[in-house]
């Protein structure tokens, strides 16, 4: 997915003042327009995806786990791996091609079996070129726990934590928090005028990169089977990617107390209860 396109001047005065807010620290409030997906039934994975490179070798399938129901289960099968490394890209992707706006959201569950495993589990866009294919321009966000390895030659990478791609850049590191354990919320919007992609964690602004200029138009839920790899400090055994529609809200003061407030994209356990009271929501 490299990709030599010129960058205008348009592209490159937001990108820098992108890059001069992270710096700065400031934080930007999650927009409220920000689509949900459909609920990943049973039939909703079975009709409106399919495969992107390799279907997940361990199957698709809706399940109820981690407190929700209808998650999309992608598995990996580490027995079962291609020679190619491009196709141990494991993943499904929305079939053909949809208008999703200029901002989508996902949730995921950051599985506390991960913690000593080689795992990529990433939320990939596409945009539309306006004459109804791709644009040059994909984003991804995507939680990865990998070392070196000492064998294989897949992809390699040492980070732990969450990263985003663009098709400039490659791939940028984040040391943004987080925790095994819990669902987390990841959104990517296309600023159409600035021609940028904008990653967001839990309703946070995390980075930016090139973006194209009309329309999200395919989404990709996609994994990575290190069958093959073998590393120092982790294992390259099976694991699955929990993917859910999110768009969640609490009903009960009682769901928004110890840290469940966070799990609904809350800032803190008043603004939470504040919410389940009087329905404003100061996400």
């Amino acid at each position: 997915m490299t990709h030599t396109v010129p960058i205008s001047f348009k592209r490159l005065l937001a990108l820098s003042l992108g890059l001069s807010f992270l710096l700065f620290g400031v934080q930007f409030a999650f927009a409220s327009h920000f689509a949900s997906l459909n609920p990943f039934t049973q039939s909703e994975i079975d009709d409106n995806w399919e495969g992107d490179r390799r279907f997940p070798s361990d199957g698709a399938t809706s399940v109820s786990d981690f407190g929700r129901d209808d998650v999309a289960r992608l598995g990996i099968d580490s027995t079962d791996v291609t020679p190619s490394t491009f196709t141990r890209t494991e993943g499904i992707k929305t079939v053909g091609a949809d208008n999703f706006g200029d901002a989508v959201q996902v949730d995921l569950y950051v599985d506390p079996v991960w913690a000593d495993k080689a795992v990529r589990a990433g939320f990939w866009v596409v945009g539309d070129d306006g004459a109804g294919a791709r644009d040059n321009w994909f984003g991804i966000i995507e939680f990865i726990n990998l070392e070196t390895s000492t064998s294989g030659a897949s992809a390699q990478g040492d980070h732990e934590g969450w990263r985003f791609w663009d098709s400039t850049n490659g791939w940028t590191n984040l040391a943004t928090d987080f925790e095994y354990g819990g669902w987390v919320t990841l959104g990517i919007e296309l600023d159409t005028d600035a021609e940028t992609y904008n990653f967001y964690i839990n309703h946070e602004l995390v980075g930016s990169g090139p973006g194209g200029e009309n329309f999200i138009r395919e989404l990709f839920l996609n994994s990575y089977n290190y069958g093959e790899d073998e590393f120092p400090n982790l294992s390259s055994d099976s694991y699955a990617a929990h993917w859910h529609a999110g768009a969640l809200d609490p009903v009960t003061k009682d769901e928004c107390k110890n840290g469940g407030w966070a799990d609904f994209g809350f800032s803190n356990q008043g603004l939470c209860i504040q919410f389940v009271n009087t329905g404003k929501d100061s996400r």
